[in-house]
């Protein structure tokens, strides 16, 4: 899906957006969980996911992780990318969300959120853009105002981030540096 193609309806919620909070296991990962022997937990994120994010970032948007778990990994990616709105360990995600709203005073209309699984469900009903990966639970499909075609961990956030800067009119801004200024369309 192009931003040409999309309903007025979406591009509206899209256009409003101002902030972009991103589950971790199964939207930026695969939703997989590798333990090594000592414990340790690995993570495998998508480069281009985080370019994605960097994207996003030079275009004034604000982004947090949101996750119901605690991993290392987590955290420095996050502060690899330059994230400083980093939660973890979340249960009851959209009280998380309430506390994320009180800091940045931003409304949920102003808010996207995505994610994959159940414990993600109550903040998608309250954010501006509900995006879910095509390999969510059926459940949380059904709360999405938009299915991403990758996969999470394989390009889902990229794919979002992209589409927000274009919908928005700041994909040739925020990519000059690399096109110069006549960036292919």
């Amino acid at each position: 899906m192009t931003p040409d193609t999309l309903e007025e309806a979406l591009r509206l919620r899209i256009a409003r957006l101002r902030m972009m909070i991103f589950d971790v296991d199964g939207v930026l990962t695969d939703g997989r969980i590798i333990y090594l022997d000592d414990g340790s937990e690995i993570k495998v994120f998508d480069v281009q996911d985080g370019h994605g994010i960097k994207l996003l970032q030079r275009a004034g948007f604000e982004v947090a992780l949101l996750s119901g778990r605690y991993c290392r990994a987590v955290e420095q990616r996050g502060k690899g990318l330059g994230i400083s709105r980093i939660y973890q360990g979340e249960k009851v995600k959209i009280e998380a969300y309430e506390s994320i709203l009180r800091d940045t005073g931003l409304k949920d209309e102003e808010v996207g959120f995505m994610g994959d699984d159940l414990i993600d469900i109550p903040v998608m009903r309250r954010v501006g853009f509900a995006v879910a990966v095509p390999n969510a639970s059926p459940h949380v499909l059904a709360y999405a105002h938009h299915v991403t075609r990758a996969a999470g961990g394989h390009g889902a956030c990229r794919e979002v981030c992209e589409l927000i800067l274009h919908v928005q009119g700041l994909w040739n801004t925020v990519t000059m540096r690399y096109f110069g200024t006549d960036p292919p369309s």
